[in-house]
């Protein structure tokens, strides 16, 4: 039977890269600049936006949790992740990075190193500590906190793959299908 901390390293990883269908890093695959600087309209996050936020979120949400350094320093956003260059109601951290690592492959290179702070963290928990409460959003305990996590990737997973569906649906009706 599996440890609470062996069903969290588990689970987390399945989350981030597991089956090809479901986890966050399926429906990044093959992801153009096209596909990825797309939105449906003008108030909605595009999916390069997403991925800094979820990349901004485990590196930040590590820093206060763990006092581990962020992935990358961005003076452009503040704490909170916010930045003056979109909207408030946008995710924080969907600007992260924007110019230091432009691009969606850049984008996922941030996501790709966030996630290994984020796992490295778990990893370094004892099945005790995993029980106390940390000082970060959802940190009502550190197992909290890593569930948390790995609910926000699968959440943001399915908003991928749907704005790619969209995406690709636009394409074919307007003729440019890739």
């Amino acid at each position: 039977m599996l440890t609470a901390k062996q069903l969290l390293i588990k689970q987390t990883a399945e989350a981030f890269r597991g089956r090809p269908d479901m986890p966050l890093m399926a429906p990044l695959e093959g992801i153009t600049q096209a596909e990825a600087s797309w939105r449906p309209e003008e108030t909605t996050p595009n999916i390069e936006q997403i991925v800094r936020h979820l990349a901004w979120a485990k590196s930040r949400f590590c820093q206060q949790g763990f006092r581990t350094p962020m992935v990358l320093i961005d003076k452009s956003i503040n704490d909170e992740g916010d930045s003056a260059d979109l909207p408030w109601e946008f995710p924080c951290g969907a600007a992260w990075g924007c110019t230091s690592a432009a691009g969606i492959s850049q984008a996922i290179k941030l996501l790709e190193q966030a996630h290994g702070v984020l796992t490295g963290c778990l990893e370094s928990c004892t099945e005790e500590s995993l029980e106390k409460p940390i000082p970060t959003n959802h940190g009502k305990s550190a197992a909290n906190f890593f569930c948390v996590m790995l609910m926000h990737d699968l959440y943001h997973a399915g908003q991928i793959r749907t704005r790619r569906t969209v995406y690709r649906a636009a394409a074919r009706r307007s003729g440019n299908a890739t």
